[in-house]
């Protein structure tokens, strides 16, 4: 079993060592963002409920396009303030309107490539 660090402590961005198709069987959602926040790449947050993971949204708004819920909120002040800084690796747990669940985002930089990365997990009660 692999397992992915999706805490605010992690070191590293696991995904660098992943090919395309690994991607796509992750169980959460991956957005990465250029500065401006327009889609570099995408996997679907929810690929089980709605058939295959959806991983072209090239260019598209992150914030106005995929995850409008998300634009006029602290996730989108706090991406673009480590952008403008430089760096970011924080992490929210949140309720999402019109979601019968709760979602943890975390917002990561990836400094070899220039990119910023979005995760998106649903998370359950046990």
């Amino acid at each position: 079993m692999t397992v992915f660090a999706f805490a605010q402590d992690d070191p590293e961005n696991p995904l660098l060592r992943l090919s395309v198709a690994e991607v796509e069987r992750l169980p959460f959602g991956a957005a990465e963002l250029d500065r401006d926040g327009a889609v570099v790449s995408y996997i679907d947050t929810e690929p089980g409920d709605r058939g295959p993971a959806a991983a072209s949204k090239g260019g598209a708004k992150f914030f106005a396009q995929i995850a409008p819920w998300a634009g006029a909120s602290m996730i989108a002040e706090e991406f673009r303030r480590g952008v403008d800084g430089d760096g970011m690796n924080v992490v929210f747990d949140c309720a999402v309107e019109n979601l019968a669940y709760k979602v943890r985002i975390h917002l990561k930089t990836s400094p070899i490539l220039g990119t910023f990365w979005i995760f998106i997990k649903k998370l359950t009660r046990h």
